[in-house]
């Protein structure tokens, strides 16, 4: 009985030590981050005008199927739009102010509403044989690292289709940039094809 004790009071010990250190472990990483935000409320309005805005060129895209999805499509390709993926908004304020946080949270979200129609636009270009525009539109587009599994799995299936294997290597190398979990899930299907 005695040894069953002491075992059991060493445990508590061992056990008692790895929570205080990690509770002092968490306390400093919530002190940094309320740190960073003093620090990010603090920085004054920067000019975002050179940002890297997504570009779609209307008259290299233009209508071919007249569809509420094409039309909701425009709508979007005529707002502002920034691929934000990652960035934090303690991040973006202290990069270009607490100001401009409202108006790149908007233009993020431009991006991702873009990125949640491409998909249905690119099959009904498919549908109707428009492959070539929808080819390269998925091409424009993920070259502003879309974080998309879908849209890379359309334009893989074109490239298959067309016996264009070559640019499924491409596709590879450019999904490096994405963030983790995507770029895991996007390699995994493109090394399928390789």
């Amino acid at each position: 009985m005695f040894p069953f004790l002491l075992i059991f009071i060493i445990f508590l010990i061992i056990l008692t030590y790895y929570i205080k250190k990690s509770n002092a472990s968490q306390e400093k990483v919530q002190q940094e981050f309320w740190e960073k935000e003093r620090l990010s409320n603090a920085v004054r309005k920067k000019d975002i005008s050179k940002l890297d805005y997504i570009n779609i060129p209307l008259d290299k895209f233009p209508p071919l199927l007249h569809s509420q999805t094409e039309e909701k499509l425009y709508s979007l390709a005529s707002k502002p739009m920034l691929n934000l993926t990652g960035i934090s908004n303690t991040d973006l304020k202290l990069e270009y102010g607490t100001a401009n946080l409202a108006v790149l949270s908007d233009y993020d979200a431009n991006f991702t509403d873009l990125i949640a129609l491409l998909p249905d636009y690119i099959d009904e270009l498919l549908d109707a044989g428009h492959t070539t525009q929808a080819k390269e539109l998925l091409e424009h587009i993920l070259a502003y690292n879309a974080d998309s599994r879908k849209l890379y799995q359309q334009l893989t299936q074109i490239y298959l289709a067309s016996n264009d294997t070559d640019q499924i290597q491409k596709l590879y190398e450019l999904s490096a940039n994405l963030p983790e979990f995507t770029r895991l899930a996007v390699q995994k299907d493109l090394s399928a094809h390789m």
